[in-house]
């Protein structure tokens, strides 16, 4: 029996582009399991590729982003957990295999991520392990806990990098979309001078509003070598990019999932280094402390707010105007 499961009003994907809003039972816990009220979903690229079609398997609930209440627990499960608020982390684990053995969840053989090879959050109630939520403290609204996800990955990314680097230095980040941003206010509260790239107008402007150091895509000479490059675009122009950024012994942290690679000549001419980032296992309460100590205000990405029950709106006009929409979520009650 799978653990996770959507329950109540869940919103399905029927097929590309479509929602359908149908009734399920709410779901029971089980042993070790904890049922969420949901009270937020952020939507974010990946949501958008699977309502896009990259999905196979048709009727499908997405979303990964999400925060609610606990309104159920199972069998040896703390009961202070009930009416908690909490976010959740995406990572589907075993718990049991060769990778979830070593604390790496996130390579997990069996596992994955919320709303993508399993059934998501985009749902009225979701039975899920109890070892995925983690306490918010009222300081971490539920429009910030939406966005948990780009900062926990950047946290993730540090991790995978640091030890390659004497210092911090100067770092290129590809993509000035929600991952972006953030990624390159995490890295510069690490001690990290980043710069952006990214072609949208709309985009730099919010990124300049923030402080941030944004030029449209092409090779600067940023100074520094080797330096940290890190792909977060997701588009076979930004890893075109990103490999003209690099020079001699960069590193460069792939964490967006691109049609395209960096030639195999550039790795081995410029002696790259790189480092794949999937997801940011064991990253959110770290991520949770910088928002609610207020280093890292992730709402700032959030542009547009809708109903749970206009999904099909929000995520058409997110898909369609990447110019207008920077980041949307689902919000309010039921």
């Amino acid at each position: 029996m799978p653990r996770v499961v959507p329950g109540g009003m869940v919103i399905e994907l029927e097929s590309p582009e479509r929602f359908k809003v149908v009734d399920r039972p709410r779901p029971v816990p089980g042993r070790g399991d904890v049922v969420v009220q949901m009270t937020a979903l952020g939507i974010c690229g990946t949501d958008l590729h699977m309502y896009a079609g990259r999905g196979e398997v048709f009727p499908h609930v997405v979303g990964h982003d999400g925060v609610g209440v606990v309104c159920a627990v199972g069998d040896g499960v703390p009961d202070g957990l009930l009416s908690r608020r909490v976010a959740i982390d995406p990572i589907v684990r075993c718990g049991s295999c060769a990778a979830c053995r070593r604390a790496a969840v996130q390579l997990c053989s069996t596992g994955g991520y919320l709303g993508m090879l399993g059934p998501g959050l985009a749902a009225q109630y979701v039975r899920l392990p109890a070892e995925q939520v983690i306490i918010l403290p009222d300081a971490v609204s539920d429009l910030a806990a939406t966005v948990l996800e780009p900062i926990a990955v950047a946290l993730h990314t540090l991790s995978r990098v640091e030890a390659m680097f004497d210092q911090a230095g100067i770092a290129a980040i590809v993509g000035a979309g929600p991952l972006g941003v953030l990624m390159a206010q995490v890295l510069e509260h690490a001690g990290w001078a980043c710069h952006l790239f990214e072609p949208q107008r709309t985009r730099r402007d919010l990124a300049n509003s923030l402080g941030l150091s944004v030029f449209e895509p092409h090779p600067l000479d940023l100074g520094e070598e080797p330096r940290l490059v890190v792909e977060t675009s997701a588009a076979a122009a930004g890893v075109d990019l990103a490999d003209e950024l690099c020079t001699p012994g960069s590193v460069v942290a792939v964490v967006g999932r691109a049609p395209a690679s960096i030639a195999p000549a550039s790795v081995l001419l410029k002696e790259l280094t790189l480092v794949g980032v999937k997801g940011g296992p064991s990253e959110y309460p770290a991520a949770v402390q910088l928002v609610a100590d207020g280093v890292i205000d992730p709402t700032v990405v959030v542009t547009h707010q809708f109903g749970w029950l206009q999904a099909d709106e929000a995520f058409a006009l997110n898909l369609r105007s990447p110019d207008v929409v920077m980041r949307a979520a689902l919000t309010g009650g039921w």
